[in-house]
């Protein structure tokens, strides 16, 4: 494939292998009255090294001619060819932040070739030809010393992982078909969503605005959707949040069950399946919880909702007698798991004035 300008001066020159991974690679050149500064971002896996050496051709000759790299992490899959391009040229300069070369200087880069972006002032440097780069951390998405790397001339924010996608179409730009492919990279990569938050915010703080998010994997994010899908992803619940999600309806289904396990213990619900499938039969209680063989097996709504009326059928299915009972058993199953009681069981009596000897 040949390079693709996305403005003056800036060129993705990476390529497509048909995959669900698409792995992105970018060219900065910073021209001034000497010549230009040669800056790759994200310089990518082995398996592409010779098609960066044919694509740089017609704009900068040969990667002996890259002066310096930007390195958003240290995935292999970003960095493993920075070796070898200091290694043609030697004087080639290596920009990420500490906690980044920590790893990658485990690949062959030479320390003395080394800038951290946490030495310049402000995170901020002047390129050649009086060009502003800034650097923007973004902790934990996905690592911890994840640094996006905004060239404010052309306005386009290189933002590593963040807001990369998987790729079912091969188009380099993206359209809204392109958001699912970012949501699914999003919730397998990255841990939370108050990370996302952080990260959005400190791209919504840069003046001017970016006007392009060139990721590295996935499709480069232009126009409208530059702002439509950084209000996605900051609302986006990833990693940990779907974690806690999963955890929360288990400890629900295991709490239920439990209930329902104690209570078949007593003769005085010996009908507790015949309960359940009474509540099977309404059609606004199956789309709540799945039930099979005597025992809730999913739920269709929320879990606090679930449980709620799962307990509801209970006390309509046990009358009077069996109210306290089932408040009891759930009580017990609810406090063991640290689950809020809230509005879960009868609420008691409002609470009266304390007789005259308790004055």
């Amino acid at each position: 494939m040949k390079p693709v300008e996305l403005k003056k001066d800036v060129w993705w020159v990476a390529n497509r292998s048909n995959s669900l991974l698409e792995v992105n690679v970018y060219l900065r050149s910073y021209v001034h009255e000497k010549g230009r500064v040669n800056v790759m971002l994200d310089p990518g896996p082995p398996e592409l090294i010779m098609h960066l050496q044919k694509v740089v051709e017609p704009i900068i000759g040969s990667l002996k001619n890259v002066h310096g790299m930007l390195i958003n992490h240290q995935d292999p899959d970003v960095v493993l060819n920075a070796a070898f391009i200091q290694k043609m040229n030697p004087n080639c300069i290596v920009v990420a932040s500490e906690d980044t070369w920590r790893l990658i200087r485990f690949v062959g880069l030479k320390d003395s070739h080394f800038k951290a972006v946490e030495s310049y002032k402000g995170q901020r440097v002047k390129m050649p030809g009086n060009k502003r780069l800034v650097f923007v951390p973004t902790p934990f998405c996905h690592f911890r010393g994840a640094m996006m790397y905004y060239d404010v001339s052309s306005r386009i924010l290189f933002s590593g992982d963040l807001f990369g996608g998987l790729s079912y179409g091969q188009h380099l730009y993206a359209d809204e078909s392109s958001w699912e492919g970012i949501k699914t990279f999003h919730q397998l990569y990255m841990p939370s969503r108050e990370a996302l938050q952080l990260a959005v915010s400190r791209i919504r703080n840069l003046d001017p605005l970016p006007e392009m998010i060139a990721p590295q994997h996935g499709s480069i994010i232009r126009g409208d959707l530059v702002k439509d899908f950084m209000d996605r992803m900051y609302n986006l619940e990833v990693g940990l949040d779907l974690l806690k999600k999963s955890q929360e309806e288990e400890n629900y289904l295991g709490a239920i069950n439990e209930i329902l396990s104690e209570l078949e213990q007593d003769p005085a619900f010996s009908n507790l399946e015949d309960i359940l499938s009474k509540g099977s039969d309404d059609s606004s209680f199956t789309t709540v919880i799945g039930i099979q063989k005597g025992r809730v097996t999913d739920f269709k709504t929320d879990p606090h909702s679930a449980m709620k009326s799962v307990l509801g059928m209970l006390y309509k299915g046990s009358g009077a007698a069996g109210e306290s009972m089932v408040s009891l058993v759930a009580l017990k199953a609810l406090i063991g798991r640290s689950i809020p009681v809230g509005d879960l069981l009868p609420q008691s009596e409002e609470e009266q004035d304390l007789p005259d000897y308790f004055e």
